[in-house]
């Protein structure tokens, strides 16, 4: 199984990453980020938790729910100061692969973590296994923030 050691170090965080989508798609990134409000008590509780874990996420700048959802972890990453790698330039392979996505230029990431979807949202205990994912929305919890929490919170009763 793949850890978080396997992402690169000099992955870009949310906000760089959505300067560098594609110009085309960049404004759509932008004013999700401007206009959206975090859930600041699940930011704020997700705060306890922060140094042990760790949130990547791989998209596609063409995608609609990788605008709706990346402008929000650039929005933690600012609030919390904890970088959120975020590998973006994921593209489909020709038609008739049977790949999800084309590696390269998809980053080397979505193949290593078996990404089948964008965004896919990969967060990683302290000791670096991910311990869940969020593809394209979340499903558990009315936004991306409380849903990160959930996870979090799942695992740690589980320890306990």
């Amino acid at each position: 199984m793949p850890t978080l050691s396997e992402v690169k170090p000099d992955a870009p965080g949310a906000n760089e990453a959505i300067e560098r989508v594609n110009e085309m798609y960049r404004e759509g990134f932008q004013r999700v980020r401007e206009t959206y409000r975090l859930n600041e008590a699940a930011v704020d509780r997700l705060g306890s938790y922060w140094e042990d874990y760790s949130v990547v996420a791989c998209f596609a700048d063409w995608c609609g729910d990788a605008r709706r959802a990346i402008p929000v972890l650039a929005l933690i990453e600012e609030k919390t100061g904890k970088k959120i790698p975020t590998l973006g330039g994921m593209t489909k392979p020709p038609p008739g692969s049977s790949e999800f996505w084309a590696v390269p230029p998809s980053p080397a990431e979505v193949k290593t973590f078996e990404v089948t979807s964008s965004p896919t949202i990969l967060v990683f205990s302290r000791e670096g296994h991910e311990i869940g994912r969020i593809k394209t929305r979340p499903r558990m919890m009315p936004t991306m923030e409380e849903e990160i929490l959930k996870i979090i919170e799942d695992h740690e009763s589980q320890a306990d």
